[in-house]
């Protein structure tokens, strides 16, 4: 977001999971402690870390949010009239996980698709205290493809090689 003045925000919180995108899961599914979360979102914490943000344990008390997932299979959202892009996703987080994200209306029904293996990061404004009238804004957002070797596991070289890069690239993030 072009107008998100980056300096003035200092702390930011990033759940201890990464979100698994997947189009076949019955209920939430995420990746908790394993060596792939691990390597996500240390090399995201990393990134932000370099920018010149502290990582605090407790969303409260953050400027940032910052939401990791992982693309497990191709899947397409349908975003239609008066809902967020995700609405109606399986198991992305909901509207009460960072707060009241309120409606917002895009004038035409828009489609987005993900390449299997693919990473998504955004990070949300925290800066404000939501309320019922306000809307968190995405500020930053990355999507990284070509992450996985031959046999469909996560290249950890081409992870950390293409979270680097984004960061590299958004030099409004450095403080």
């Amino acid at each position: 977001d072009e107008n998100t003045d980056f300096k003035k925000l200092k702390t930011f919180y990033v759940p201890d999971s990464v979100l698994i995108i997947t189009g076949s899961a019955t209920k939430p599914k995420y990746l908790y402690a394993t060596p792939e979360a691990d390597i996500l979102i240390g090399a995201f914490v990393e990134g932000m870390n370099n920018a010149g943000y502290v990582r605090t344990a407790d969303k409260d008390d953050a400027d940032l949010g910052l939401q990791i997932s992982y693309v497990e299979e191709t899947y397409r959202f349908r975003y239609y009239d008066n809902f967020p892009w995700w609405y109606g996703y399986p198991w992305y987080w909901s509207y009460g996980y960072w707060g009241n994200w309120g409606g917002w209306y895009w004038p035409y029904n828009v489609t987005y698709s993900y390449t299997t293996g693919s990473v998504l990061a955004e990070l949300v404004d925290l800066s404000d205290t939501p309320s019922s009238s306000k809307t968190l804004r995405v500020v930053w957002t990355n999507y990284i493809t070509g992450l996985l070797n031959g046999n469909g596991s996560l290249n950890t070289t081409y992870v950390q090689q293409a979270i680097d890069q984004a960061f590299a690239q958004s030099t409004y993030l450095k403080k």
